[in-house]
C-alpha cells in the first residue's frame, strides 16, 4: 500500500500467442509504437513496474528453450484469455536441462536490476524507494536461485529456495557474507507476502551491498575472480556467432548499437554478453571493501575493462555512477524494449 493504494511491485511477464509470423510482427511493431507514454499508464492501473510482453506463434510456445523462465511459465503460468489447453503446449523441462549460459544470462541480468536500484534506495520519491527495495530482495532470492540450477535442483517458491540456502550454507560460493545473507531472505519472503516496509537510506544500502557481495561471489564462482574474467566472459560466444550478432542485432526498443560499433567491438563479445560483462565489472568495484560515499569507486582496472568492451563511451568511464547509468541503458535499449529507461519515473 502506498498514499491509501494498492500497488503491485513485482514485473508481469506476458506470452501472447499470434496466428501466425505476419501476426507477430504486426503485433512487435504496435507494441513499440504505443510504448510512450507505457509507464505511466500500466501505473493508471496500479502496476509499477515494467510489462514484458513476447509476441509468440504456436510453434515458438512448444518450443521455448530450457530457461528458468519456462520453468516458471510451466509450473505457474495462468491462461488469462484464449483456451486454456495453450498451457499444455508448454514444454516441461526440468531444471538439469537448463545450460550454464542460461543460468548466467539469469544472473547477470539480476546485475542490472541491482545498478538501477543504487541510486534510486535514497530517492525523494517514496514508491521509487519501494521499488528499488523490491528489486534488492528479488535478486537476493535469485542469487539462490542461480546456485540452486547450478546443482540441477530449482526450489518451487521464496520458501522452498530460502530452505534450499540453508540446507546448501557449507557448499555456497558466498561462503563468509551467507551468515548475514539468509536472514535477509526471511526478509525477502516477508516482503514477497504483502509486509512491505520503509528502512532508513542507511539501511536500504547495507541491504544493497550484501546482496552485491552475494552476486559477485556466485558470479565469480561461474566465471572467474577478475575484471580481466569479465572480459574474457564476454568472447564466450563462438566466433561465427559473435561475428553474425554483429552484423545484425535485431532489438525491440529499435536502439540498438549501430552497425560501426557492432563491427568495431565484434571479436570481444556479442552486444547483449559485452553490456552484462560490463555490469559485472560495475558490481565488481562496488564489492570492493573500504568504499564510503555516495557512490562506489571506480578502479583503474574497472575503467579499462568497461573501456575494452567499448558499452560504456568515455565520457561514462570516469566515475561509477556515470559508467552505470550508460551500462544499464544500454542493456534496456540494446537488449529489453527500453521501459526502464525511456521515461522518467
Amino acid at each position: 500500500m502506498l498514499g491509501g493504494r494498492e500497488l503491485c511491485l513485482s514485473d508481469l511477464d506476458v506470452y501472447a500467442v499470434v496466428r501466425d509470423r505476419a501476426a507477430q510482427r504486426a503485433a512487435e511493431t504496435r507494441a513499440r509504437a504505443d510504448r510512450p507514454g507505457l509507464r505511466a499508464r500500466l501505473l493508471d492501473w496500479g502496476l509499477t513496474a515494467p510489462l514484458e510482453v513476447a509476441f509468440l506463434v504456436p510453434t515458438d510456445l512448444a518450443c521455448l528453450p530450457a530457461r528458468p523462465a519456462t520453468l516458471e511459465l510451466a509450473r505457474h503460468g495462468l491462461v488469462i484469455a484464449g483456451d486454456p489447453a495453450w498451457r499444455d503446449r508448454i514444454p516441461h523441462w526440468e531444471p538439469v536441462d537448463v545450460s550454464r549460459e542460461e543460468i548466467l544470462l539469469l544472473h547477470e541480468n539480476r546485475a542490472f536490476e541491482l545498478l538501477l536500484a543504487w541510486p534510486s534506495l535514497v530517492a525523494r520519491v517514496p514508491l521509487a524507494r519501494l521499488q528499488a527495495r523490491h528489486a534488492v530482495l528479488k535478486c537476493a532470492l535469485d542469487v539462490v536461485r542461480v546456485e540452486a540450477l547450478g546443482q540441477g535442483e530449482y526450489p518451487d517458491g521464496p520458501r522452498a529456495l530460502v530452505e534450499w540456502a540453508g540446507r546448501s550454507e557449507r557448499s555456497s560460493p558466498c561462503g563468509p557474507v551467507r551468515a548475514a545473507f539468509l536472514p535477509l531472505l526471511e526478509t525477502a519472503i516477508a516482503w514477497r507476502a504483502g509486509q512491505v516496509a520503509e528502512i532508513d537510506a542507511a539501511g536500504a544500502r547495507d541491504e544493497w551491498r550484501m546482496v552485491v557481495a552475494a552476486w559477485v561471489a556466485t558470479w565469480q564462482a561461474l566465471v572467474g575472480p577478475s575484471y580481466d574474467a569479465a572480459v574474457r566472459g564476454a568472447r564466450r560466444a563462438r566466433l561465427r556467432r559473435r561475428l553474425r550478432r554483429a552484423i545484425s542485432w535485431p532489438t525491440r526498443s529499435g536502439l540498438g548499437p549501430p552497425l560501426a560499433e557492432r563491427l568495431r567491438y565484434a571479436l570481444r563479445g556479442t552486444p547483449q554478453h559485452r553490456v552484462n560483462a560490463s555490469a559485472a565489472i560495475l558490481l565488481l568495484a562496488a564489492a570492493e571493501e573500504g568504499w564510503s560515499g555516495a557512490d562506489p569507486p571506480l578502479p583503474a582496472l574497472a575503467k579499462r575493462s568497461l573501456a575494452a568492451l567499448g558499452v560504456a563511451p568515455a565520457a561514462a568511464q570516469t566515475d561509477w555512477a556515470a559508467a552505470s547509468r550508460a551500462v544499464v541503458g544500454a542493456w534496456d535499449c540494446w537488449v529489453l524494449d527500453g521501459q526502464r529507461t525511456a521515461e522518467s519515473a
